[in-house]
């Protein structure tokens, strides 16, 4: 079986695999917020526009050009909304996806330190075996010449 500096090796890789994974749903984080408020905006705007529209009918010398123009805005902000829909859904995914690489690369550090620790572990049992083989065996020797005496 491999020793513990093999394992420390490949603790480092998967460490460097790790923080990579935590730079890329970083980035993703940001990316999903970013579309995320500009589709907020997209709302507020629409939101807006409605508002400003019913007032103009609610005026009782509501010109067709105004009402017309209210409308065509509304619907493009509609348009534009539906498509941020997709982008704010396909961000979503991404993040996710790079959420789920980042907990499985925490894993595998996870795995790589347990298994480190464990090897050395065994190792400090054999070291402490060895001493303890030692000692018996110094307390052998004095003893039989203790006995010759």
């Amino acid at each position: 079986m491999a020793d513990a500096k093999t394992f420390e090796k490949l603790l480092d890789l998967r460490d460097r695999e790790k923080q990579t994974a935590q730079k890329d749903y970083k980035l993703s984080v940001e990316h999903f917020e970013d579309v995320a408020s500009e589709m907020y905006l997209l709302l507020k705007k629409k939101e807006d526009a409605e508002v400003a529209y019913q007032r103009e009918i609610g005026e009782t010398p509501a010109s067709v050009g105004n009402l017309t123009f209210h409308s065509e805005y509304i619907a493009k902000l509609k348009t534009k909304i539906s498509s941020m829909q997709t982008a704010v859904g396909n961000a979503r995914r991404d993040m996710e996806a790079k959420q789920d690489k980042l907990t499985a690369a925490y894993v595998e550090t996870k795995k790589f330190e347990r298994m480190i620790e464990r090897k050395k572990e065994k190792q400090q049992a054999i070291i402490k075996a060895e001493e303890s083989k030692q000692m018996d065996e110094i307390s052998t020797v004095q003893f039989n010449k203790n006995r010759d005496w």
